[in-house]
């Protein structure tokens, strides 16, 4: 049946919104159904498919990870290095530090005193863990390529700090957890860790490197591995908020807790960007590479926090409380760096103007003219001072100066 032009229209533009958010609109579907019904996630929260989930995530994330971009990139070595550095340690440890002083309770039943509290601990710690992770993998390399920023700094700067991510951010998480279950099960963790996250994402590298037609196949469905990971994404947090909804846990937090934790998220989401133009402008980076800076250092995976939050003892915390800072930071992050991508792509300069910086730049331009009129007066001293050496006939000069 055809159906007509404008319908046609409308239907593809219906499919590429749904896909275009698809994430999102899973995580909507997600929460929906644990709080309608969570009998079936919870039943499923004691075995072992959320590794196996994050297992398969992992694996696909080999496949899809570009290392070849890192042969081209030695002439802007610096750049990457500052990039990865912030990312990893610069919007990790301010804004972990900051969120860790936060009054939020030990407890779920809240404080034993009248004092006041943002709500339970775990939230905290999701907050926290979410910050100590890596770049994004595609969502900041599209903003950036959208902002005709660096693109090959940018995958770059994804690719080293998601495979250094899998080590440094249960390090840096560790920094912020009181409890001594994370010391006493850190070889479990570690074990955990190492078998969803760092060995799939090796075999699926591995995999890609060595054959091509499956090099092909994750060229040709890079979409739709898109979409199977964005799903077991939502199937961890189904399955966690199941379990959580099914103990009664939800029933203690409150709405002003929720619309707390939200303004918190925004305003640490806000210090990163902060962080990031200081110590692009520092640095006297372009504007390109303060588009990698903005739109993909100040972002944060999901993926491996997900994973992480999935393994974590349960003596630290409820894993679905820790999960839902994540899951609401993830979108509100590309919610506000979407404004940033046209001022950044029109502006040849950067958005704003420092003037000791402003300074520094034209200091430094000061000095390289200084130093080409040094160099041009030294070669014209050198000249009248032995013209023979230089192959120019003086006589010939001095007429041509006569007839003008």
């Amino acid at each position: 049946m055809l159906c007509a032009p404008f319908q046609c229209a409308n239907t593809v533009k219906v499919k590429e919104f749904l896909l275009k958010h698809f994430l999102i609109i899973s995580e909507v579907i997600a929460v929906v159904i644990a709080f309608a019904w969570p009998l079936p996630g919870s039943k499923l929260s004691h075995s072992t498919i959320s590794l196996c989930i994050v297992a398969l995530i992992f694996l696909f994330t080999g496949l899809k990870l570009k290392t070849d971009e890192l042969k081209s990139v030695y002439k802007s070595a610096d750049v990457v290095l500052v990039c990865c550095a912030t990312s990893l340690c610069i919007t990790t440890l301010i804004p972990g530090y900051i969120v860790h002083q936060l009054p939020f309770d030990d407890k779920l039943d809240g404080p034993d005193d009248d004092s006041f509290s943002f709500g339970p601990t775990e939230l905290k710690l999701g907050i926290i863990l979410f910050n100590c992770a890596p770049a994004t993998i595609a969502t900041g390399i599209i903003m950036v390529t959208g902002a005709e920023g660096d693109v090959v700094v940018a995958v770059a700067v994804s690719t080293i700090t998601n495979i250094a991510g899998c080590f440094v951010t249960p390090l840096l998480f560790s920094l912020f957890v009181d409890a001594e279950a994370m010391k006493q099960d850190s070889t479990k963790l570690l074990m955990k860790l190492g078998l969803s996250l760092l060995l799939p994402l090796f075999v699926g590298k591995v995999l890609a490197m060595s054959f091509a037609p499956v090099r092909k196949f994750v060229k040709d469905h890079k979409r739709k591995i898109g979409l199977i990971q964005s799903t077991g994404i939502c199937v961890i947090l189904w399955i966690k908020l199941s379990s959580s909804v099914k103990k009664g846990t939800f029933e203690l937090i409150a709405l002003t807790d929720i619309l707390i934790l939200i303004g918190i998220v925004i305003a640490c989401h806000c210090l990163l960007l902060l962080l990031n133009f200081i110590v692009s402008i520092s640095f006297c980076f372009k504007r390109e590479q303060l588009s990698v800076m903005l739109l993909l250092c100040s972002q944060k995976t999901l993926v491996l926090t997900a994973a992480i939050a999935t393994a974590l003892p349960e003596q630290i915390g409820d894993s679905a409380l820790i999960l839902l800072p994540c899951f609401i930071a993830h979108p509100l992050q590309m919610l506000i760096d979407s404004f940033l991508i046209q001022p950044l792509k029109s502006s040849p300069h950067f958005p704003l103007c420092v003037p000791w910086f402003c300074a520094k730049c034209r200091a430094a331009e000061e000095t390289d003219r200084t130093e080409d009129y040094e160099a041009g007066k030294d070669n014209i001293d050198e000249v009248v001072a032995n013209p023979g050496a230089t192959g120019i006939n003086m006589d010939t000069m001095n007429n041509d100066k006569s007839t003008v």
